[in-house]
């Protein structure tokens, strides 16, 4: 595809003038338009410095078509497949302040599903601290030999920029070295000034390690052309700098051998290792690259390979940070996944996941459906409150005891459950509930000399139970205030005018608070995004009839539900 000069960014046009060097190359994808804004995007940020303004600078000769080179490379369909690719060179755009700016607006709509690459090729430098050891920078097309601090750009500046970028994935390659020395026959990128060589004169072995670089964040990969104290060189023969040149070559021609694995895929590791071992042997040991990474389970970043197949393989990514999931253990179909918090990579698709705390205990379990390059969260499994969760459920309860012929001995139940109204741990489930229960008919109470009368009786109450997590179910006491309530007929003897005895009735109302403790067993299990729950308790409560002191048990059963598996 054929690079343009206008930015695919907003405010880029700021440097997308030909002369500034700055080239946009965006490829539009079906369904573009805000359709797939929220789509996972590769954005690519190649700067090349080659002219300097300070005379003490060197010209060199291939960063440029190093940016150039690549950028080609990433930009291919067949290849990196980069959405957008964005190559700065030219001494008006690679000044400090045009890096700067160019960073600035290639990543201002950077989201949590994109891929970010920088590479920069050009000079080097260090400057030695006698507290903070080596520092590394890199220079831009103004910077002065004489004043790095000043006028370079820190490679921490650089590792702090990509390491803070939202995008999933993120790859820092840096094709320049520091140290100053002179590469032999082939051309090095590097320079020291005068107050610095003269410290390394003096020094015994190496310049002191720099202490201060920024250790690498998880799915991040940097890619160094030297070690620190060595050369990184380019050669006319291969007509890039010789890191770079194996790289590409790792992407295109040699990506047979780059890759490892065999999956028609190069990721950012394999295309490191090919290039280093190559380099390696072409300058006879004198550069040795190096590299961090931290690629976090199956989480790959890949640079080239078959676009179906870079789709297919591209892992969606599951994540926890949550102090409550702290010593959580994720499954995914039932295979057990590691441990949070961090990063899981899972294949695209429907599956079913499942957190378990270090006893067991099921503290979330759900099915879901995840794109290629989808995050997901593990904390959306929970809601707020830690599996907060309202069920209704219908149920009987049975009556039994020196109370019961006052009551109807089954009655129908109507409960509401807040399971977890708050998180205490792991191990235990607190329920608070809310039931009530009754019914009409006759009662082994009311006997003659009228006969049965019918009796609605019942109660309601309200209560907490505390429960011992075990996988699916949980089991403790209960607590209740309870109100027992009879409505019915009474009946009284009246004597009549010729001294016969008539009964009449009345309606009496009969109401009394109480206690009620007991223990509570409680199952939940989640079907699709539903949330099912069985409960069976017994409680015990004393009751006063007719100024006697009696006690009856209750023994009930429900089977709840919730619109939401979330628990």
């Amino acid at each position: 595809m054929t690079p343009l000069l206008a930015s695919a960014f907003a405010g880029l046009s700021l440097l997308s003038s030909a002369s500034a060097g700055v080239v946009s190359a965006d490829r539009s994808r079906d369904g573009a338009g805000g359709a797939d804004v929220w789509e996972p995007r590769r954005v690519a940020v190649l700067i090349g410095v080659q002219d300097y303004s300070d005379p003490t600078l060197n010209g060199l000769k291939f960063p440029e078509k190093d940016a150039r080179d690549l950028g080609d490379v990433l930009q291919a369909e067949d290849v990196g497949g980069f959405d957008h690719v964005f190559v700065i060179s030219g001494a008006a755009s690679t000044t400090a302040e045009g890096i700067r700016r160019a960073l600035a607006v290639a990543t201002a709509d950077l989201q949590r599903d994109d891929t970010f690459f920088l590479y920069l090729s050009g000079h080097g430098t260090l400057t030695i601290d006698p507290r903070e050891g080596s520092k590394l920078w890199f220079l831009p097309s103004d910077a002065r030999l004489a004043n790095p601090e000043d006028t370079g750009i820190a490679i921490a500046e650089l590792e702090n920029l990509v390491n803070a970028q939202p995008a999933r994935r993120r790859v820092l390659v840096m094709d320049t070295c520091h140290n100053g020395r002179d590469a032999g026959s082939l051309s090095g990128r590097s320079a020291v000034n005068d107050p610095t060589a003269q410290l390394l004169a003096g020094l015994r072995g190496e310049a002191p390690a720099p202490r201060s670089l920024r250790a690498v964040s998880e799915s991040e990969a940097r890619l160094f052309a030297a070690q620190y104290h060595q050369p990184a060189m380019e050669d006319p023969a291969l007509e890039n700098g010789v890191y770079t040149h194996f790289l590409l070559d790792a992407l295109t021609t040699g990506k047979n051998d780059a890759d490892l694995d065999r999956d028609g895929l190069v990721d950012v590791v394999e295309a490191h290792d090919y290039a280093r071992d190559h380099t390696i042997r072409h300058t006879g040991g004198i550069q040795v690259p190096r590299a961090e990474y931290r690629i976090v389970g199956h989480e790959e970043i890949y640079l080239s390979g078959d676009p179906s197949r870079r789709s297919s393989a591209e892992q969606a990514l599951l994540t926890a940070c949550d102090e409550i999931l702290s010593k959580a253990r994720l499954l995914v179909d039932g295979t057990p996944r590691g441990a949070m918090p961090g990063l899981t990579a899972i294949d695209p698709g429907r599956h079913r996941l499942e957190l378990q705390d270090a006893s067991g205990a099921v503290l979330a379990r759900k099915t879901v459906h995840l794109d290629a390059g989808a995050t997901l969260p593990i904390e959306t499994l929970l809601d707020g409150t830690r599996g907060s969760q309202v069920t209704i459920g219908l149920g009987t309860v049975s009556h039994h005891g020196a109370a019961q012929p006052w009551f109807h001995a089954v009655t129908p139940e109507l409960e509401l459950q807040w399971l977890e109204p708050v998180h205490l741990s792991s191990r235990w489930r607190p329920v608070f509930h809310v039931r009530t229960d009754g019914w009409r008919g006759t009662v082994g109470e009311q006997g003659d000399p009228a006969g049965s009368l019918p009796i609605t009786a019942g109660s309601t109450a309200t209560g907490l139970s505390l429960g011992l997590r075990w996988k699916d179910w949980s089991l403790g006491p209960q607590g209740e205030l309870l109100i027992p309530w009879r409505v019915f007929e009474d009946y009284g003897a009246t004597e009549t005018l010729d001294d016969s005895t008539a009964l009449e009735t009345s309606t009496r109302r009969q109401m009394q608070a109480t206690a009620a403790v007991g223990g509570r067993l409680l199952w939940t299990r989640a079907v699709g995004d539903q949330v099912f729950a069985l409960r069976a308790d017994s409680r015990w409560a004393p009751y006063t009839v007719d100024t006697t002191r009696l006690g009856m048990w209750h023994h009930g059963v429900s089977l709840a539900w919730a619109p939401s598996a979330q628990r």
